[in-house]
């Protein structure tokens, strides 16, 4: 989970670690993100949104079994669940999928799953040294057509350190994606600043269709998971197996 941040850190955090975590992605070390289009099913990752706000931590693979938090301090009002047992092997298959995006090996860190809703916020930040790589994978909405393209947010290096691992230096700028259901967003998670802007929509919207088969949700919301992973030989390695939230 990352820590609200003013600019100030976020500028040195960027400042720090731009270029710590290389990888043979020439593009991906370039811009810091790579958007790979339908990484993941997300007939499997979808579920209902659940009952509960805040905070879910689960200890073991019964779904039951969690510790409630009714406070999500990243996202005030969404929800928030670490480690919910239908990601545990999804963590390990997506981390395969990376590694050949990449050329590099990963070990798991730690995921989440948050669920966001109308008028909500992801501030400006960037993570901790677990986030080395990072992909967020879009699940579901139910926003209309005209509002589903929530964009997330990402400022690309000043720099970047290309196969010979020379420093190039080039003009950052913000970029805005788009991920369609199961499409995702990986990129250097303690490295690039992220965020999105307040999330559209209305709090009590009309029902929606079924997605996937399952009954219709009647609040309007955005559906997204987060893996998290560090190099094998990084100065991150010390991460694997993080179980911090």
């Amino acid at each position: 989970m990352a820590e609200c941040m003013n600019e100030a850190q976020i500028a040195w955090q960027e400042k720090t670690n731009t270029g710590t975590a290389w990888t043979r992605n020439e593009k991906f070390d370039k811009d810091g993100y790579l958007v790979v289009k339908d990484l993941w099913d997300p007939e499997e990752l979808y579920h209902p949104v659940p009952e509960l706000r805040g905070q879910l931590n689960y200890w073991d693979d019964n779904p039951e079994h969690f510790n409630h938090t009714p406070v999500e301090n990243q996202v005030e009002g969404s929800v928030a669940r670490y480690w919910h047992p239908q990601y545990r092997k999804i963590h390990s298959g997506v981390r395969k999928k990376l590694e050949k995006e990449l050329g590099r090996k990963l070990y798991n860190t730690y995921y989440y799953d948050r669920y966001y809703f109308p008028g909500q916020p992801l501030h400006k930040h960037a993570d901790r040294d677990a986030c080395e790589i990072s992909v967020t994978i879009h699940v579901s909405t139910n926003l209309p057509d005209n509002l589903k393209d929530w964009e997330v947010k990402i400022k690309t290096p000043d720099k970047f350190t290309d196969k010979k691992k020379t420093a190039v230096l080039v003009p950052g700028e913000e970029r805005a994606c788009v991920l369609n259901p199961g499409d995702g967003m990986v990129y250097k998670g303690c490295e690039r600043p992220h965020w999105r802007d307040p999330m559209p929509g209305t709090p009590k919207g009309k029902k929606s269709k079924k997605l996937f088969g399952k009954a219709p949700q009647q609040e309007q919301y955005y559906h997204q998971i987060f893996f998290h992973y560090v190099l094998q030989d990084g100065e991150r390695a010390h991460c694997a197996w993080d179980r911090a939230r």
